[in-house]
């Protein structure tokens, strides 16, 4: 099954547990996407899929400022799963296809 399309993540936090969607895309053979969350949508960066695996960046605003954000993780289905890469450490995310 392909990565492509919304899903809905769920990320436990040091400020909290937060909630955001993805929405990926791929056009012939390059990918790209956004991330709605909290502190507002965000372009992902550097998306990579290969099988099941995916990685990106993003950069979002929080009350403690601008954060940086390494996702990388698995599709398994309709679920995804994995590490987030913060300044609070790694942090684990899941998630379902919207």
């Amino acid at each position: 099954m392909s990565v492509a399309g919304k899903w809905n993540v769920t990320m436990d936090t040091p400020i909290g547990t937060q909630k955001f969607s993805w929405n990926l895309q791929e056009s012939g053979g390059a990918w790209s996407g956004t991330m709605d969350s909290q502190g507002g949508p965000s372009q992902l960066s550097g998306v990579k899929v290969e099988g099941d695996k995916l990685s990106f960046n993003t950069t979002v605003q929080s009350p403690m400022g601008t954060v940086n954000l390494a996702f990388s993780g698995a599709v398994a289905g309709a679920s995804v799963s994995g590490v987030c890469k913060t300044m609070f450490g790694d942090l684990a995310f899941s998630g379902v296809r919207a």
